[in-house]
């Protein structure tokens, strides 16, 4: 597969975890109480946090629905300042969405907020890669 081929593959999975996530963003608004082992949404987050947390940890991943890499750094040269703390907070999401009841906090809202604007903005890199060629 030549590099068009391979960005627009990753672009294709990055768009799909985009849309699942934002459509969860939409329905943890409106409800702030999943029971993770009756609610797929919950698993859906999985499928992203997991891997950028893995990614966090040094930990190689076996993702293909996300760049989590380029993800993690969008978001670390976001906050660079604030790193540790956030990377903490990161981690913690990801134990917090593991657990059997979930309860979203507004600070889990601005988390996965952040999350879906770095998948977006791998999304557009990824686009304008695909332009290029």
């Amino acid at each position: 597969m030549g590099d068009l081929g391979n960005y627009a593959w990753k672009f294709n999975a990055n768009s799909q975890s985009l849309k699942d996530f934002d459509a969860v963003l939409r329905a943890i608004r409106e409800k702030k109480i999943f029971d993770s082992k009756e609610d797929n949404s919950v698993k859906k987050l999985l499928k992203v946090v997991v891997p950028i947390s893995e990614s966090i940890k040094g930990n190689l991943t076996e993702s293909i629905v996300i760049n989590e890499r380029n993800i993690v750094d969008i978001m670390k040269s976001k906050h660079s300042g604030e790193w540790p703390q956030y990377r903490e907070r990161l981690l913690n999401l990801e134990s917090k969405l593991k657990m059997e009841r979930v309860v979203f906090s507004q600070n889990d809202l601005q988390l996965l907020n952040d999350i879906a604007d770095a998948l977006d903005a791998e999304c557009a890199n990824l686009f304008k890669r695909m332009n290029e060629r």
